[in-house]
């Protein structure tokens, strides 16, 4: 696994424990516990999707902000694999 793909798995991996997060929220909207920890989950999926696409580009338009070009076409798209 490069170091592309090990990034892209990280922004997966968060992505997959702040959905879970707010499945279980939507269930029990008044656990503080589960609050601080889709909290703690949203930075988590923040910093790695940050990571992510400081370094190989915009994971969805809503990141796209090339301060020149529209970016979102530039780069690979994320689950396209280099061959």
């Amino acid at each position: 696994m490069n170091d592309r793909e090990s990034k892209l798995l990280a922004v997966q991996q968060a992505d997959f424990v702040l959905y879970d997060a707010a499945l279980f929220l939507d269930t029990h909207p008044e656990c503080v516990g589960a609050l601080e920890f889709y909290k703690n989950a949203k930075l988590a999926y923040q910093q790695a999707a940050a990571e992510y696409e400081g370094q190989y580009g915009p994971l969805s338009r809503r990141s796209a902000n090339g301060s020149t070009c529209w970016n979102w076409l530039s780069q690979p798209m994320p689950w396209e694999k280099e061959a």
